[in-house]
């Protein structure tokens, strides 16, 4: 029976990381991949985003045969009638926050490419792989501590610390008694169908701009996203939400003349169909346990905005090697002394990521994953944009006009903005964990003196057939109240 310190459950990215992590301060590790090799289970893509170069120093050197730098990401709104009425794109800024996040929005590559080339930079560090293998489940000394797991083939591997980097359904998580199951507002369901193309006819109609977000009125939020040599189309829903079969919807997104036009023009062919689950927790909670640590999809850290998992699960692997080094080290495996984990995740991008995490799934479920929202969402947007640039009329008329254009959605946006927007907004400007940069706090000192009179100004100039109305409102309802609420909260923090 081979003895380890650590045995990593999964050989995707964040079990790869993991182990990586683990070997290069020392540790005697191993991590367990169900496929032949890492990666086999995945054909389509992935998009990585630029947070993954930047924190991740080797990740510098990927150079994957079949990746695609997106440098362009393109909104399509459709309506009721499965109609295309919008679009917008957007790509990186120039004032973008460090290099790698002014250059592309994501690096699309092939996780079948991907996985292989992480796991090969662990076994490098002193990692020891084992593919083809299944773990069945933890074992236990006759303590009934968790000491080692075991696998299909009947072996036993010992090791005073088990990372399940193993995905949605994690087999350490519930065999180590930290979770049973997701519920099934926890969990997402994504249906995709993956094409292969020619590089050079992917290149003619898409290039950079490889990012495509479906937002209808008839589906959930769909997605076609292109490597170099190829493209996945597909959407995904919470699994509680699901009100006619899955593929009804899908049948929708394929009908778009905007998709159907992506596929002919590439001259797209579907290479196989994928159905997977990814997690969209508001607020991750029992990531360990004593001898246990969950990383990745196993411990709920995809996104709860859009489900970015690769970076998430790198990062949770990268924390999981350190604290495992230092707990053998303190010769302390226990949950208190693995509570560390915890506190790093909390006080990391991850844990960011979930500040708003309530808000984020009002958000998500109000309005991006809800058809229904978008029956009204869609043409107030694009009535909003004719009333602002249509040449029907003189610019000046069409100013007047643009509030009767968009009066009819009023009700739904006022129940929107206090039910999903307005929560979403205070809780993602919730102060940091880490201390504020430097360099913003005296970018706001110098700017904001020189903006916020001129606004005042503009604003007290401002005039309507309503303002004699409107003006002495705000300023009891709004301007006072607030002005009162943020000298109190002063006055507290004072104290």
């Amino acid at each position: 029976m081979k003895k380890y310190d650590v045995i990593v459950v999964g050989g995707g990215p964040g079990g790869s990381a993991a182990a990586k992590t683990a070997a290069e301060s020392g540790l005697k590790t191993i991590f367990f991949e169900r496929g032949t090799v890492p990666g086999e289970k995945n054909v389509s893509g992935t998009g990585l985003s630029p947070k993954c170069f930047r924190d991740f120093d080797f990740m510098r050197a990927m150079d994957l045969p079949h990746e695609r730098v997106a440098t362009m990401a393109t909104l399509h709104l459709s309506d009721e009638r499965n109609v295309e009425t919008n679009m917008f794109s957007f790509t990186p800024s120039t004032n973008a926050p460090y290099p790698e996040a002014g250059e592309y929005l994501t690096r699309n590559v092939y996780r079948s490419e991907l996985d292989p080339w992480l796991a090969g930079l662990a076994t490098a560090a002193g990692a020891e792989l084992q593919t083809s293998t299944k773990v069945t489940g933890v074992t236990r000394d006759s303590a009934g501590r968790i000491d080692g797991v075991k696998t299909d083939r009947g072996e036993a591997f010992k090791a005073d610390l088990v990372i399940g980097a193993d995905g949605v359904i994690s087999t350490v998580a519930r065999t180590a008694g930290i979770r049973d199951k997701w519920d099934p507002s926890e969990v997402a369901m994504i249906l995709n169908v993956d094409f292969g193309a020619a590089r050079k006819d992917i290149d003619a109609v898409i290039g950079g701009n490889a990012l495509h977000y479906w937002y209808s009125a008839l589906f959930p939020v769909g997605y076609s996203f292109f490597s170099a040599e190829g493209c996945h189309i597909g959407l995904g829903c919470y699994m509680d939400w699901w009100k006619k079969n899955p593929h009804y919807y899908l049948d929708k997104l394929f009908a778009l003349e905007g998709v159907q036009q992506q596929i002919k023009l590439c001259k797209a062919k579907a290479r196989e169909f994928q159905n997977h689950m990814v997690t969209f927790l508001t607020n991750p909670t029992t990531t360990y346990s004593d001898s246990v640590m969950l990383i990745g999809d196993a411990a709920g850290f995809a996104c709860p905005f859009e489900a970015e998992g690769v970076y998430y699960a790198m990062y949770s692997g990268m924390l999981a090697g350190r604290v495992a080094k230092k707990a053998l080290e303190r010769g302390d495996v226990s949950a208190r002394s693995l509570a560390e984990y915890e506190r790093l995740w909390r006080d990391s991008p991850i844990g960011e990521e979930f500040i708003g995490g309530e808000a984020i799934e009002g958000f998500v479920r109000g309005i991006g994953f809800n058809p229904d929202a978008g029956r009204w969402v869609i043409p107030m947007i694009n009535d909003a944009m004719y009333g602002l640039l249509n040449v029907a009329e003189s610019h000046t008329e069409s100013a007047r006009n643009l509030p009767a254009l968009l009066t009819p959605y009023l009700p739904e946006l006022v129940e929107t903005l206090a039910r999903d927007l307005v929560p979403l907004g205070i809780n993602m400007s919730k102060p940091p964990s880490r201390p504020p940069d430097a360099r913003v706090a005296r970018a706001l000192k110098w700017l904001l003196p020189k903006v916020l009179p001129f606004i005042a100004r503009r604003a007290a100039r401002t005039e309507n057939r309503y303002s004699e109305v409107t003006t002495p409102l705000l300023m009891e309802y709004f301007a006072k109240p607030f002005v009162q609420a943020k000298a109190r909260r002063l006055e507290e923090n004072g104290r």
